[in-house]
């Protein structure tokens, strides 16, 4: 019958993006632009399409599904009939390497596949989708993916998390933003430091001044080299729009965002990008917006027990258990970390009076961390 492979695909199409796929919702799909779909009169409802090709392979179908281990990408086989079904096997296993899952769709109730089709499919790794009456359903699960997407997000998440959560050595976020400025605007190569001594007064030593660098380095917006990233010279940008002056002595004494408040809401955005920031926001978000540091550090570790480790503890081979004592504590999350985050206004609790100084004097089960009261009801 003309036509009937590009029929299945709209209706498919259409299942999808109004049922999605494997319970979770479809963001976003596109269909191949094969001759026969763009020649047919299904042609419209097929848009939009684009020449999908992946690694030489075509699927008829790509789509990007909203999964609770990120957004993983699907690719689908559609055949006119279940007698193509070696076909479309071979197909879609071939497009496996680049996608998350491989499907095989054939327009036959679930009850008449046969066997060998199955069999075959579960060896390979492909799932199957067939319909049924005027419903598509998943009959056999595409194998998961290697590497699992959720094991490369955690293991980012630490890549990226670990460093800002147990390295940053200053207590406010102005230092970090005035290494990317003058990066970006002033410091010839190699020569930030200098820069820095000249025209960022406020760092007293060649240390803090490189402090000031490493931490900007962490945060993104400096390379290994010192040299500004897209993000360090969006952020220079940002900081010249609103007239940021190296050579101006800010008062750092009081809160950023009560006296700087544009620049407090630049910090913002540098530092939410942060795993340890983010995780540290969602746990507040979660529980009511406000916990003592212990009953935060327990609570991140049901979330994420490996980046909430580094985060909290001073060692950490160490475990995140109720009661954790001041030596128990990393310092520079309860001190630096946290004066940066109330400098920023994402917390308005500044760090404890017993932070920063001898941990045996620490007293967590007195330190409070608290979202600002319009931000309690939502989650980073």
């Amino acid at each position: 019958m003309p036509h009937a492979e590009a029929r299945v695909v709209r209706e498919l199409k259409h299942h999808l993006l109004t049922h999605g796929l494997r319970r979770s919702r479809v963001l976003h799909l596109l269909v191949d632009a094969h001759p026969s779909y763009v020649r047919s009169p299904f042609a419209r409802d097929l848009e939009p399409m684009t020449r999908l090709t992946l690694e030489g392979t075509r699927p008829d179908i790509l789509c990007s599904v909203a999964r609770p281990e990120g957004v993983l990408v699907t690719g689908i086989e559609v055949k006119a009939s279940e007698r193509d079904w070696v076909q479309g096997l071979g197909q879609a296993h071939s497009y496996r390497a680049g996608v998350h899952h491989a499907y095989l769709a054939l327009p036959a109730s679930a009850a008449d596949l046969r066997a060998p089709t199955l069999n075959q499919a579960r060896s390979i790794g492909v799932g199957i989708l067939a319909r049924d009456a005027k419903h598509w359903v998943e009959v056999l699960p595409p194998a998961d993916p290697s590497p699992l997407p959720r094991a490369v997000s955690q293991a980012s998440s630490l890549l990226e998390g670990v460093p800002a959560a147990r390295s940053l050595q200053l207590n406010h976020p102005l230092n970090y933003l005035a290494a990317a400025f003058l990066a970006d605007r002033s410091a010839p190569s190699g020569e930030l430091i200098k820069s820095l001594a000249a025209h960022w007064k406020d760092l007293g030593s060649d240390s803090s001044r490189r402090h000031a660098a490493t931490g900007a380095n962490t945060l993104g917006l400096l390379d290994l080299d010192w040299k500004p990233t897209l993000e360090g010279r969006t952020v220079a940008d940002l900081l010249a729009a609103l007239q940021f002056d190296p050579d101006t002595r800010y008062d750092k004494r009081k809160r950023l965002l009560d006296v700087h408040a544009a620049f407090a809401a630049v910090a913002r955005f540098v530092l939410i990008r942060q795993p340890a920031v983010r995780l540290i926001h969602r746990t507040l978000a979660d529980h009511g917006g406000s916990l003592t540091l212990p009953e935060l550090a327990v609570a991140a570790g049901h979330d994420d027990p490996a980046l909430a480790t580094a985060l909290f503890l001073a060692d950490p081979s160490g475990t995140l258990k109720p009661g954790l004592r001041g030596p128990d504590i990393n310092p520079s999350t309860v001190f630096k970390l946290k004066q940066n985050l109330w400098h920023a206004g994402l917390l308005d609790t500044k760090a404890h009076g017993t932070a920063g100084k001898d941990a045996r004097a620490y007293r967590p089960a007195e330190d409070v961390w608290a979202l600002p009261r319009d931000k309690r009801d939502t989650a980073s």
